[in-house]
Order: structure tokens, then C-alpha cells, then sequence
């Protein structure tokens, strides 16, 4: 099914070029089709509108001839003029005033005339197989001093025909017309590949750069201007997602080596204490059993971070959202930490007024620990921290703000990574881990809110987290 399917499929340039001659192959027929019917309309006009001034240049012939007392013209010249009309289509006929015949050119020469008549007939049966053609006559009278002396009736194939110069003049034309639609034809084909090279060019250059992604290489970017509004917004996309996936690759890159530091320092401390004891270089006391114990409990927490990283990066996050007060959040959190607070007289204000807000409450519950602890780790004895809640248009916002260290404006836009950390002495005699921030972000982050710090060198740091407000 998919050999089938692969071979169902045709490229963007056939399909462009295709599209272009349809278009043409529409428009040249339609064009074809008006022109020509147009054209036959008022060549159809132009030929009745001939007959009749043939009619009327016989008419007058014979009224020449007759004398100015309405005496009749001898008849070899009648004859001679019926002969004339013959070769324009006409059978002339002669009646008195009492409609007495008396000349009929088709009694003369019935073979003749008959032979005309079946020609102009062959001629429309061939060029309109159902037009309604036929034999018709039409009277006009001679008038001589403002009296009529006679009637001339012409007779021929009606209400209009075609001799073969006529046809001729249309075979003619039509072959105009079809030259010039294989024209159009062939331009509009030459066109459609131009322009189908034009538009698959920049799309060939975009794919080639995907499967560079898909091969790793993200370094690389397009940056040529195609001329099409979509395709260059196409071009913008894939230019984004391989910042955004180098940007992964080096987080990862960097993830790993943070790591494997973090990991390799306190295992070789433990393993040379441990070996130590073992030799009996240094003596096996609960003092140094217990820091051994304390760097395991630490090495613990720290593989638990990594964890729940590795839980978000792999999509596992869910939220399970209701509503619920933010307070009823941030005062039981700030209880907990009660008694940290107090040994280093920090004092913590929370925000009054009560904020409903839909979300999973266990994961904000996370967020306001990670923010309230890491507010306290860098702040101060006797410092402060305020935690407030409020509804700002569509949004709830939670803001965390401290008195304590600051975060310098270089480092603000990565403490939101893993392991990062803006003041490593500190961290470590904390027993931060560097990855209390990211976890929060990565809640925030599966609730479609966002999270912003503010923050200045001695000044303090201020966190916001705005979620949506539940409508």
C-alpha cells in the first residue's frame, strides 16, 4: 500500500505546471468559444446585410433596363443580368403587374440554377449539420415615374449562405484562432514550470535543511527571502525549531556534564572516606559515618530532582485542574515553614484578599514550596518576603518577592535551566540542587501560563507566575 501510494504521489512542480496549462487550456477555450461565436454572430449580420445590397444592385439593373414608360427591356439582357445574378447566388425572375411571368432564369437554365442551389446547400449541411436552410424568394417592385411597371423576385438559399469564399474566410480564421490558443498554450506551459521552479525552489531548500535537523545539524539556518509571504513563514519555522532544538541539544549537553559533576564530586569523596576507613587510615567514627550518611541522603534527593526532570521531559506531566483559593495554597506552605522562618527572623507577608484560580493544586502546592524556599535560602536573617495573589484581566497572578541576594542580570535568563545555579558556595551549603526552578517552570508551563523574574544585585528578586483565569 505504500509503494502504491509513493508512486500515487507527484511533485510539486507537476502539479504546479498541470495546474497552469488547465488554467490556460480554460481560458483559450473559452476565449475560443466567445470569440467565435461572437464572430459568427456578426459575420452571419454582415452576410444577410451583403445579399440584400446584392439584391437591391439587381433590382436596380433591371429597373435600368426598363423603358421610362414601363416598356419591357429586350430579353437577351434580361438573360445576361439573370447570368450575373447566377454567379452571386440569385435566380432572377420577371412578372408583370398582374403577376404574369415573364422571365424566369431558372426556366432558361434549370441546371444551372439547381446546380447552385445544391452547392450553397452541400455548403451550409457541411459547415451547420442542423441549420434550417432553405429555397426562399423575395418580391421588389419596379417603379418607373412613380409608378410600378413590374416585379422583380429574386430567388436563393435562405435566410442566409455561405459561398465557398465564405467559407474559406472562416477556415481561415479558426486556424488563426486555434495558432493563436497552441500559443497561449505553450507560453502558459513554459510559464507554469517557470513558476513552479520558482515557488519549488525555496520548498526544495527547506526540506533539504529538515533532514539536516533530522540528522542533527541545527547550526544552520536559511536565510533567504522567497518572495512568498507563506513560505517564508515556513522558512521562520524551521529556522525556530532548530534554534529551539539546538538549544535542547546544548541544554542536554550541558545537563549532562552538570550531572556528572554534581555526581562525581561527593561519590569521589565517599569512596575515598570509605576506602580510608577500610585501610584504617582514618578511624571508622560516628562523626564521619554520619557525614557519609548525610552526603547518601543528599546524593538521594538530588537523583529524586532528577526524576521528576526526567518525568517532565518525557511529557508525563499531568494536571488534573479544579478550583480552589490561592490562599488556602500559601498559608499551610508558609506554616511548614514556620519554624525555619523564625530561627532566622524572617518575616513572611501573604497577600489578604482571596484569588480563585483553576488549577492542579498539589502541582501549585509544588510551585509555592520550591519559590518559598528558594526565596529563603537567599535571603537573609531578618529579612522579608511577601506573597501575594491577584486576578489581572485574563489572568491570575502569583507574585513571590524577597529582600534577600539578588540575582545578577546575567544569569537571569538561565536559572530556569537545570543545575544552574547563580551562587554555587551557597547552593551547596543549602542543599539546593539547582532544579527546584525548572521543575517549577515546567508546571507552569503545563498549566499555559508563564513565569518572570525581576530581580537586582542587593535588592532582592521577585518572581511572578501568571496562570489563566478560568472564565
Amino acid at each position: 500500500m505504500d509503494e502504491e501510494r509513493k508512486h500515487m504521489n507527484v511533485s510539486l512542480k507537476f502539479k504546479l505546471t498541470l495546474s497552469y496549462v488547465l488554467l490556460a487550456l480554460i481560458l483559450v477555450s473559452s476565449f475560443l468559444f466567445v470569440s467565435n461565436y461572437v464572430l459568427e454572430k456578426k459575420f452571419q449580420t454582415y452576410i444577410v446585410h451583403t445579399q440584400e445590397k446584392k439584391n437591391q444592385d439587381i433590382v436596380h439593373l433591371v429597373t435600368e433596363e426598363f423603358g421610362e414608360n414601363g416598356e419591357f427591356p429586350d430579353m437577351e439582357i434580361l438573360k445576361s443580368i439573370g447570368n450575373t445574378a447566377v454567379t452571386q447566388g440569385l435566380i432572377l425572375m420577371v412578372s408583370d403587374v398582374k403577376d404574369n411571368q415573364l422571365f424566369c432564369m431558372s426556366t432558361l437554365d434549370s441546371r444551372v440554377c439547381d446546380n447552385m442551389l445544391e452547392s450553397m446547400r452541400s455548403n451550409m449541411a457541411g459547415r451547420y449539420p442542423h441549420f434550417d436552410g432553405k429555397y426562399v424568394e423575395k418580391d421588389y417592385d419596379v417603379v418607373k415615374k412613380n409608378k410600378k411597371v413590374a416585379t422583380v423576385t429574386l430567388g436563393y438559399y435562405g435566410p442566409y449562405f455561405y459561398n465557398n469564399e465564405d467559407i474559406q474566410f472562416i477556415e481561415i480564421l479558426n486556424k488563426i484562432f486555434i495558432g493563436i490558443g497552441l500559443i497561449f498554450l505553450i507560453i502558459a506551459i513554459f510559464l507554469g514550470m517557470y513558476m513552479a521552479d520558482r515557488m519549488s525552489l525555496p520548498i526544495k531548500k527547506v526540506i533539504k535543511k529538515t533532514r539536516q535537523i533530522e540528522g542533527g545539524n541545527y547550526t544552520e539556518r536559511l536565510d533567504f527571502d522567497s518572495g512568498t509571504i507563506e513560505i517564508n513563514q515556513l522558512i521562520q519555522s524551521v529556522n525556530r525549531l532548530a534554534s529551539s532544538l539546538e538549544g535542547q541539544q546544548l541544554s542536554q549537553k550541558r545537563m549532562a556534564k552538570d550531572y556528572a559533576h554534581e555526581l562525581r564530586t561527593p561519590l569521589a569523596a565517599l569512596q575515598s572516606t570509605l576506602e580510608a576507613m577500610i585501610d584504617g587510615v582514618l578511624e571508622n567514627t560516628p562523626e564521619r559515618l554520619e557525614g557519609c550518611r548525610t552526603e547518601i541522603l543528599r546524593l538521594t534527593r538530588m537523583l529524586a530532582d532528577i526524576d521528576k526532570i526526567v518525568q517532565i521531559e518525557n511529557d508525563s506531566l499531568q494536571v488534573h485542574k479544579s478550583r480552589f483559593d490561592v490562599l488556602s495554597v500559601i498559608r499551610p506552605v508558609v506554616s511548614n515553614f514556620q519554624q525555619e522562618l523564625e530561627s532566622r527572623n524572617i518575616r513572611v507577608e501573604v497577600g489578604p484578599a482571596p484569588c480563585e484560580v483553576y488549577a492542579d493544586k498539589d502541582k501549585m502546592i509544588q510551585v509555592v514550596v520550591n519559590l518559598l524556599s528558594n526565596a529563603i535560602k537567599y535571603t537573609d536573617n531578618g529579612g522579608k518576603i511577601e506573597i501575594s495573589a491577584g486576578k489581572y484581566g485574563d489572568w491570575v497572578r502569583l507574585t513571590v518577592s524577597d529582600t534577600g541576594l539578588g540575582i545578577a542580570a546575567e544569569d537571569i535568563p538561565n536559572i530556569f535551566d537545570h543545575l544552574y545555579r547563580t551562587d554555587k558556595s551557597r547552593d551547596r551549603n543549602t542543599g539546593g540542587s539547582g532544579i527546584g526552578l525548572s521543575v517549577v517552570k515546567a508546571i507552569v508551563d503545563a498549566h499555559g501560563g508563564t513565569i518572570e523574574v525581576k530581580s537586582e544585585l542587593g535588592k532582592g528578586s521577585v518572581f511572578t507566575v501568571q496562570l489563566p483565569l478560568l472564565k
